[in-house]
């Protein structure tokens, strides 16, 4: 061949390595570690749309692995459960990460215990593991209303409504429990009866006794996601954006168990941290407010008999003792 031959397959060359370095990405794209973040009450309508958002990444070849950065004092209990197994099926395909942003309360606890990974800041709160549920309804008949039961109306007895919150409470635990001693990194070290007392754990404590794996914050669970999806090269894209689907906007999850309450129905159970009144009850409590009622009646103790608007009792007067004189002495001297 000729010396333009040559250069004119050089060129054919070059260009066809420029056209495919630029348009490989277009047919094998680089890999994505999706991150998602959930701040706020677990209801009805934030599961669903954080489960959809869940069910799209497993669906997309392209999303190799997702972190989702938690901040919730958790909610609903079957809004949780739904969270959780929807992690657990994507985590059968895909490594997921969770990364608390300062608060993983019952039922948010429940739903990060899902991942292959849990990250903590020190000072975060982890935990609060257990149920919640407003006080058993007695069985009644309505005098507007036939019915097919005598539990028709209440949903059951005293003791079913409290063994069906017993049985939340153990599947709930027994989940974390399944979880958490077979993490590879920091299994768990409580017994199952510590467990179910409920407490909540700084992240630090978390970690020691395995309800967390590492402390750490968003960046160490983006590089353990690609560590454990095996992506030397990857992208980081916000979930929602890189899958083009609509997504809730991050709200204060004060104002999330606000507007939780207002859908929730009247039995629910709740898996929400026990440092949050649970919606609705704390105003009208009847025994609260009957036993305010009965210390505002209560008689006064009759040691302050003035406070009682009565007039305070004079103290008797005492005379000061006698002296006696001895005997044989003059009076005086």
């Amino acid at each position: 061949m000729k010396a333009w031959e040559y250069a004119i397959w050089a060129v054919i060359l070059v260009g066809c390595l420029v056209v495919g370095v630029w348009y490989s990405p277009q047919i094998v794209p680089e890999p994505v570690v999706g991150v998602v973040r959930f701040e706020g009450a677990i209801d009805f309508a934030a599961a669903d749309q954080l489960i959809n958002l869940l069910e799209a990444a497993r669906q997309d070849p392209t999303v190799a692995a997702v972190v989702l950065e938690v901040l919730s004092p958790g909610g609903l209990a079957t809004s949780s459960e739904s969270v959780f197994y929807t992690l657990l099926r994507l985590r059968a395909e895909k490594p997921v990460v969770v990364v608390v942003d300062g608060l993983a309360a019952s039922g948010g606890y429940y739903i990060a215990a899902a991942a292959n990974r849990i990250y903590v800041p020190a000072s975060a709160s982890i935990g609060n593991i257990g149920t919640r549920g407003g006080r058993p309804q007695a069985p009644y008949i309505s005098p507007l209303e036939m019915s097919t039961g005598p539990y028709k109306f209440a949903g059951g007895s005293f003791f079913d409504q409290i063994n069906q919150l017993d049985l939340v409470k153990e599947a709930f635990v027994n989940n974390v429990i399944a979880q958490r001693i077979n993490s590879p990194v920091n299994p768990l070290k409580l017994d199952k009866r510590t467990i179910q007392e409920g407490r909540l754990y700084l992240g630090s404590e978390a970690v020691a006794v395995g309800l967390a794996d590492l402390e750490g914050g968003r960046t160490d669970a983006i590089l353990a996601a690609a560590e454990l999806a095996g992506l030397p090269h990857y992208r980081v894209e916000q979930l929602a954006v890189y899958l083009g689907i609509d997504y809730m906007p991050e709200e204060e999850y004060q104002a999330t168990v606000a507007k939780m309450a207002a859908t929730a129905p009247p039995d629910a159970v709740f898996l929400l941290d026990s440092r949050i009144a649970l919606p609705g009850l704390q105003e009208s409590d009847a025994v609260r407010d009957h036993m305010l009622n009965l210390r505002r009646n209560a008689p006064m103790p009759w040691a302050l008999p003035s406070v009682r608007g009565l007039p305070a009792a004079s103290p008797p007067a005492v005379s000061p003792p006698a002296l006696e004189t001895a005997p044989g002495a003059k009076e005086g001297s």
